[in-house]
């Protein structure tokens, strides 16, 4: 019977498409593995390029799946692989389609993103003030709520609004929607609210409201506020929380799209006890389908004295809320680190990043040019002491050279002062200046920079204002991904969405080739040819696209403290998987950014399928049924475009714009 069943394979492989078998060499038969044993799989991948991420990257082209946990590799050809095969495991032929890791994303705001998912969203297009309304009123409309329910407008593009229609003020929200309603916009930079007269009176916030401490209120000439808020000032609107229903629902569209865009394991950058309450509901449903791990959010203590009982409470909460189980087949819920904010964003307006040396321009609100991290460096480092010693680990939100070197030197002071503990994790986030003479320390402290490389594309949020701010010679100091991996640390991928279009696969082109995709409508460069040039580096090229992979998969998994687990595919880790379309190995480097994901596993359960996969792939015949469906409802008549803007068409994809953001976050303005 084995026999038979090879000799059915390797006839099946026989009759690949060319291409495939010239691009997908077959790897020797491995060795016998004792003690896993030959039981028949569950389901069996064959006649594939299976990356495995591993140290040496082998690839193979066959993998077998037991009880969620990857029991075999090797070769198609190889003899030992119809010993997996039973009447009832699955069979699936790859036809020379690259399967891989599932994708872990180190830096994400999930429920949050679920939120913008079905939420009366802009879509990030450059539209006037008079498109906008139409929009808005569309949503207004249509949600049967009441005259004094609030209504949030996301994702709109602020600088391209002002850009069309000039600046604007609470009056033209006023004038321009017909409604009584609380009404709020929310650039997709997360730091600009502007707001209607409804919404600043049921808030409260009139001429005798001072500014919040990292915040500012906007005011016309006779002190009323704009309608315009900076950061935190966002805070000061009265909208009340989402029902758990919405909550649930907005969770629900967010796993939705980490199925389709394959990610398994993510770190949820910003996290509360209402994000485990959701998260836990979710797990109860039988919908979590990705790894959590939660970031517990704290402020600074305002004196040294403050430091332990902070960390006192704060381990007490995440002991109350982690799963202390090992990690299985099934996702969990981890809470095993806190979230921390050093500073602001480089970007213009807001130069609220700190900096070793001023910015070239003022700032706006305070004509202020430089500004200080907002943890002062001492209480930072007891604090950091105080939670590495109790087993918790962080990441800290460091955009500016002076958040990075200050996040730094707190580490040097932990290892100096315990220099036999050496198992901590900390992440530094963001890093879009670093000093040169930080970027070797990150791997001599054992730190951990967590980096969005879509950021090191050319687009309108540097050029020119951020440019011109930042001043000629820190250009080469800007995202520095391939100079911290060069000096010995292997960076660790966090795409912050929803701060841009999730699209993993154009940040990992970014990454590699430090240049937009004048194809990829989430891309700049998709916009205008100015775009399209190399991002400013002294350094020749990006990562290797090996570097690219193991950012987004072991790297990430190794920060939090997964990588014997999931991370890369061998025997005995748990089946987190992903197929995509193309071979991020063999197309050419314009192409990296155009991939998508046709089937996602996870804990070896098939969670999503593309409508088309049956093109690319040979299912069995029984087919390969997901567990959940691809199109759900809830998503979406109030998104430009539908479910993650899916649906624009070309013309309107013109007019989408990959806003740049480094900042804020559900808790006010910061990421």
């Amino acid at each position: 019977m084995a026999r038979l069943l090879l000799t059915l394979l390797a006839a099946v492989a026989s009759v690949s498409p060319a291409v495939n078998a010239a691009t997908t060499p077959r790897a020797p038969p491995p060795p016998p593995t004792p003690g896993l044993g030959s039981e028949p799989a569950d389901i069996v991948f064959h006649n594939g390029s299976i990356y495995t991420v591993q140290e040496s990257f082998r690839k193979v082209s066959a993998l077998a799946v037991k009880d969620g946990v990857i029991r075999w590799l090797g070769g198609s050809d190889s003899c030992s692989l119809a010993r997996y095969i039973g009447s009832k495991t699955k069979v699936v032929d790859l036809q020379g389609h690259m399967m891989m890791p599932g994708l872990v994303d180190a830096h994400m705001h999930v429920l949050e993103g679920g939120k913008f998912l079905l939420t009366c969203n802009l879509n990030y297009q450059t539209l006037s003030k008079q498109e906008i309304f139409a929009h808005v009123q569309g949503c207004l409309d249509s949600d049967g709520l009441g005259p004094d329910d609030w209504m949030e407008v996301v994702n709109m593009d602020f600088p391209g609004m002002v850009g069309k229609s000039g600046l604007v003020t609470k009056a033209d929200l006023d004038q321009g929607l017909n409604t009584t309603r609380p009404v709020f916009l929310r650039s997709a930079d997360y730091h600009t609210v502007w707001a209607n007269s409804r919404a600043l009176e049921v808030s409260n916030i009139t001429s005798d409201t001072p500014n919040p401490a990292n915040g500012v209120i906007e005011r016309l000439t006779n002190g009323e506020p704009s309608g315009i808020l900076q950061d935190d000032a966002r805070s000061l609107m009265a909208v009340p929380p989402a029902s758990i229903e919405q909550q649930m629902d907005n969770a629900r569209a967010a796993f939705r799209l980490l199925r389709e865009e394959g990610i398994t394991t993510f770190q949820d950058a910003v996290a509360f006890e209402s994000s485990h309450e959701i998260y836990s509901a979710l797990k109860a449903e039988g919908g979590l389908t990705s790894r959590v791990y939660c970031d517990y959010m704290i402020d600074s203590p305002s004196s040294l004295a403050e430091v332990k009982p902070l960390v006192d409470a704060t381990v007490a909460k995440l002991k109350s809320m982690n799963d202390p189980a090992p990690i299985s087949a099934k996702p969990t819920i981890k809470w095993q680190a806190i979230k921390g904010f050093v500073d602001g964003v480089i970007t213009y307006p807001a130069l609220t990043a700190a900096m070793v040396d001023d910015y070239l321009l003022p700032r706006p609100n305070d004509n202020g040019t430089n500004a200080d991290p907002y943890w002062p460096p001492a209480i930072l480092a007891k604090t950091l002491e105080e939670l590495f010693l109790a087993g918790v680990d962080a990441q800290l939100h460091t955009d500016g050279d002076m958040a990075v070197k200050v996040a730094l030197d707190a580490a040097a002071a932990f290892k100096a002062k315990y220099p036999f503990k050496k198992n901590f994790r900390l992440g530094l986030a963001h890093d879009e200046v670093t000093l040169e003479s930080d970027w070797a320390r990150f791997a001599k402290l054992g730190v951990d920079a967590i980096m969005s490389f879509q950021w090191a594309q050319l687009s309108s949020f540097y050029i020119p204002d951020t440019f011109n701010a930042l001043g000629e010679y820190r250009k080469d100091n800007l995202q520095c991904h391939p100079q911290i991996e060069a000096a010995g640390r292997p960076v660790v991928y966090g795409s912050d969405w929803p701060i841009d279009p999730l699209d993993e696969f154009l940040a990992l082109k970014v990454g590699v080739t430090r240049s937009g995709d004048p194809l990829n409508p989430n891309s700049p460069a998709f916009q205008d040819p100015i775009f399209e040039g190399p991002f400013p580096s002294r350094a020749e090229g990006g990562l290797t696209r090996e570097q690219a992979i193991k950012s987004i998969t072991i790297n990430a998994a190794k920060f939090l403290r997964a990588d014997d687990k999931i991370g890369s595919l061998a025997r005995g880790k748990i089946a987190d998987m992903i197929i995509l379309e193309k071979n991020f190995f063999e197309v050419p480097d314009e192409e990296l950014g155009r991939n998508r994901v046709l089937v996602t596993v996870v804990g070896g359960e098939v969670v999503y399928v593309a409508d088309d996969a049956a093109n690319f792939l040979g299912f069995p015949e029984s087919g390969l049924p997901a567990k959940f469906p691809n199109h759900s409802g809830a998503a979406a008549k109030r998104t430009i475009g539908g479910f993650a803007g899916k649906g624009l068409g070309m013309e309107e994809k013109m007019q989408v714009k990959k806003l740049r953001h480094r900042g804020a976050c559900a808790h006010g303005h910061k990421h």
